[in-house]
């Protein structure tokens, strides 16, 4: 399980890394599990599409 966890975590952080390399937003990235796989993924695109409500968790929701 705990090894699980750590793959779920190291997705969110390429994914801030992308954000980041891709000057899409700050350096935040997302992930939601169901059922222990990825459903969603997002990063911190507040500046890049001038939406206050882009927040990485946000935009892995969507």
């Amino acid at each position: 399980m705990e090894a699980e966890k750590r793959t779920f975590v190291e997705a969110a952080i390429a994914l801030s890394f992308e954000a980041m390399d891709s000057n899409r937003g700050g350096p935040y990235g997302a992930v939601v599990v169901q059922a222990g796989e990825i459903i969603g993924r997002g990063m911190n695109e507040v500046t890049s599409v001038n939406d206050p409500t882009a927040h990485a968790e946000m935009t892995a929701i969507r």
